[in-house]
């Protein structure tokens, strides 16, 4: 058997393997499976390698085959433009959706914050002789709110937008300005109802002065 005809026996071979290809890029394309990442880098490989055997055979002839190649060709080429498409919808709605879960951790870490320094410097408040027992609680209330801003940075730090760690926005001033407010309010010798109004207010005005500017920070 001579070498074109060889070639030709090739070609009409992997025509089938070549079609089937397509046909699961078109059912990728309809249904924008995130598989089609693989199934297109697949395709352009072996685009490109009939492309080359082609270029060789189509100088020596231009019998049917080579034709019927260069039609299922150009159905792939057709399909993987689509897919390029699709895909490139499927990442900038991935993107989005990525976007709004990542607000959505900060907006919740910080809640988690504000709820857990609240709890404790309330229950200060309510149970403890705060004269008595100041030094002591002076030494939990700065643990307790070091402890959760480290919980807030290693869980930001899972987190990477823009080729940036988004827990390197943080700023370690939050944890004394935060520790001086509620120490401030604990002792300034009003009635525990107002302390306790005073502590929500405060801790609700930073956490949300906090995470403004880490999402503006982050997203702008």
């Amino acid at each position: 058997m001579s070498g074109l005809s060889i070639a030709t026996h090739f070609f009409i071979s992997i025509m089938g393997e070549f079609q089937t290809i397509n046909e699961v890029i078109a059912k990728s394309v309809e249904t924008s499976s995130y598989n089609t990442v693989i199934i297109s880098s697949c395709v352009f490989i072996v685009y490109t390698l009939i492309i080359k055997i082609i270029d060789v055979i189509k100088q020596k002839s231009k019998n049917k085959p080579i034709q019927d190649m260069a039609t299922a060709i150009k159905d792939v080429s057709n399909n993987v433009v689509l897919l390029n498409t699709v895909l490139s919808k499927t990442i900038q709605d991935n993107e989005k959706k990525e976007s709004a879960k990542l607000r959505s951790v900060i907006t919740l870490v910080f809640n988690s914050f504000q709820a857990t320094i609240a709890q404790k410097a309330i229950d200060v408040i309510i149970h403890n002789h705060i004269e008595t027992n100041k030094e002591f609680i002076v030494e939990n209330i700065t643990k307790l709110v070091n402890t959760e801003y480290y919980k807030v940075y290693s869980i930001l730090s899972n987190y990477e937008i823009n080729n940036c760690i988004v827990s390197s926005k943080l700023k370690e001033d939050w944890i004394k300005e935060c520790v001086d407010d509620i120490l401030m309010i604990i002792y300034n010798q009003q009635d525990s109802i107002t302390r306790i109004s005073q502590i929500n207010n405060k801790l609700s005005i930073n956490v949300n002065e906090y995470s403004t500017y880490l999402l503006n920070k982050t997203f702008n």
